[in-house]
């Protein structure tokens, strides 16, 4: 929809600049919103000043909804947090200061400063215009899908929470109440902030839900002091000596995250992991891929089910190579002899006795190379 409007408004300064009259207080009902410089009223209304600023309609007005008579417009009252309004929902508009005030140090604009909770609900505040259209659904605008399943947070007592409107929050909670479920006697008053993206299914839109982070579609956990019943996607827990607790016991300072998902990723340097006790994966297939080298160091390293018993030593594989040089040279050397004796039995004796004469003495040395082969640090099942 285009707007008409430059002969009843100050393109740059908006409706009421430079004074006129205090609409302090009144409320308009949402006809359109500048989202982008892509509407046809971007530059009207001053380029990125216009962004996010509404063409509204007051409530008492007696026009049809498709028309621009009694069309006024108001500029964005927030600076970092923002949230946009829909069509056809309720907003407060105030006369503050202007950007226009060189010559005119009390200058003002129209703004509009707050969406009118009428339902008290994040999704969506609207309102059918009863009076300029008769009764029926509130036009939400062509874009806008309404759900009938996006649930407001159970609030609790001293809580700070921002939800959005398709379903994602932001909670600040620490104060033990009933129906919470991470505080108790024992950590009243410990700070918890949850995020949470998407929420879990539920049959009526109009009941609060407390969030889950079972079954919510991603979520992160900033605990101080906190147990969070979180399903392990998998527990197998056969390469630790002393296993740790799983997910839903620990009681801490922890972080949790959970989703379909995870993917970390460092495009300039590296991603690293560090702990002062203990680091664990476990999943169906794991896979260590690097382009130059992977190293792996411990005082003991422990492959498969070694059981911590230390039974079974990998050889060393240098040392192993060459004490098997030394022992196939020796059999080389019994081959040879065996495969040149002479015909006489007299003299072939005799050729064996030396070459066994010679053998014998090398025997401990090799005897006592084993004992260097297998690894100090390194076992197998």
């Amino acid at each position: 929809m285009a707007f008409n409007l430059g002969l009843k408004y100050n393109r740059t300064g908006g409706a009421a600049s430079g004074g006129g009259e205090n609409i302090n207080g009144r409320f308009g009902r949402v006809v359109d919103i500048i989202t982008d410089s892509f509407h046809p009223e971007y530059k009207n209304y001053g380029n990125t000043l216009s962004l996010n600023g509404v063409f509204y309609r007051p409530i008492t007005s007696s026009e049809l909804e498709d028309t621009t008579t009694d069309l006024r417009f108001a500029y964005q009252g927030a600076k970092s947090i923002k949230e946009v309004p829909l069509k056809g929902e309720i907003v407060e508009i105030q006369n503050q200061p202007s950007n226009e005030r060189v010559d005119n140090p009390g200058s003002l604009k129209v703004y509009w400063t707050k969406i009118i909770p009428l339902w008290n609900h994040p999704h969506h505040n609207a309102y059918p215009d009863t009076i300029q259209s008769g009764e029926g659904d509130a036009n939400l605008g062509k874009e806008f899908k309404e759900e009938t399943t996006i649930n407001p947070l159970q609030q609790f007592p001293g809580d700070i929470t921002m939800e959005g409107r398709h379903g994602q929050s932001i909670r600040f909670t620490g104060t033990k109440f009933d129906s919470n479920p991470w505080i108790d006697d024992s950590n009243n008053g410990k700070p918890l902030i949850v995020i949470s993206n998407g929420q879990k299914e539920t049959q009526n839109g109009d009941e609060t839900i407390i969030e889950d982070i079972n079954e919510d579609p991603s979520s992160i956990y900033l605990a101080s002091d906190h147990k969070i019943e979180l399903e392990q996607a998998n527990d197998k827990r056969i390469a630790w000596e002393k296993i740790p607790l799983d997910s839903d016991q620990y009681k801490g300072k922890q972080v949790l995250i959970n989703s379909g998902r995870l993917f970390f990723n460092a495009n300039e340097e590296g991603a690293f992991i560090s702990a002062k006790e203990q680091i664990g994966f476990n999943a169906k297939e794991i896979g260590i891929d690097a382009e130059k080298y992977i190293g792996l160091d411990a005082k003991k390293i422990y492959l498969g089910e070694a059981g911590f018993f230390e039974n079974e030593p990998v050889l060393l594989g240098q040392l192993t190579i060459d004490w098997l040089d030394d022992f196939l040279s020796k059999f080389e050397t019994v081959a040879k002899t065996l495969s040149t004796l002479p015909p006489a039995p007299p003299a072939a004796v005799a050729k064996l006795i030396a070459t066994g004469a010679s053998l014998v003495p090398v025997i401990p040395a090799l005897r006592n190379l084993l004992k260097t082969l297998p690894s100090k640090k390194v076992f197998t099942e």
